[in-house]
């Protein structure tokens, strides 16, 4: 089973923010937050919890399965 983040999905519904904008303010570089949400590499879980908590959802929202 292959792990999908919503990453560019919830940026955008949530908080009206590009994954350009999400990087930055996670402070990772654009390109780490583009292969995350293709599922090329994915984050830590402390990197997922911060995701969560600038978007204003929880891990079960982040991780789709």
């Amino acid at each position: 089973m292959l792990l999908r983040l919503r990453i560019s999905e919830l940026s955008q519904h949530l908080r009206g923010w590009t994954m350009k904008e999400l990087s930055e303010h996670l402070m990772v570089d654009h390109q780490t937050v583009m292969y995350w949400n293709q599922g090329r590499s994915y984050p830590r879980l402390p990197m997922m919890i911060k995701v969560c908590h600038l978007l204003g959802c929880n891990l079960d929202e982040l991780i789709d399965d």
